[in-house]
């Protein structure tokens, strides 16, 4: 069984919403999906992983600022290798740069980036469920 792993932070409801619809999308499409607080997260977690999906970079009400948070946990991340990436995150009015500042940081960590979801609610649109059927294949 393939297995994801879904990292959020604690701070964020409407973060962590999103990271659970994800989860439970990706349950119900047969892989293990594993959702862990970026505070409590183990290098060890990351072992038979197939699927890293990972939030953060908080988002102010018009532009995403510094979240020294997610660059520390990400800066300790072990090298990526052979696990398929995605950013997601939510955000209030607009997203910003956002991902453009985590895949700065992230870069050196994976060559296998594969996409980046975004909501402003927290829940899961049908454009993002095709978009993660097609990161599982």
């Amino acid at each position: 069984m393939k297995k994801a792993l879904i990292i959020v932070q604690n701070d964020n409801r409407k973060t962590k919403r999103f990271g659970e619809e994800i989860a439970e999308f990706l349950l119900n499409r047969g892989l293990s999906a594993e959702l862990v607080p970026i505070n409590n997260f183990e290098t060890k977690k990351l072992e038979g992983t197939d699927y890293l999906l990972l939030s953060g970079w908080h988002s102010g009400l018009l532009f995403s600022k510094k979240d020294n948070e997610w660059i520390s946990f990400v800066k300790r991340l072990p090298t990526l290798k052979g696990i398929k990436t995605a950013l997601f995150a939510t955000y209030n009015v607009f997203p910003g740069a956002m991902f453009r500042k985590m895949k700065k940081y992230l870069g050196e960590k994976t060559d296998n980036l594969s996409f980046t979801l975004k909501s402003s609610d927290g829940s899961l649109s049908i454009s993002d469920k095709l978009d993660l059927n097609d990161f599982i294949r």
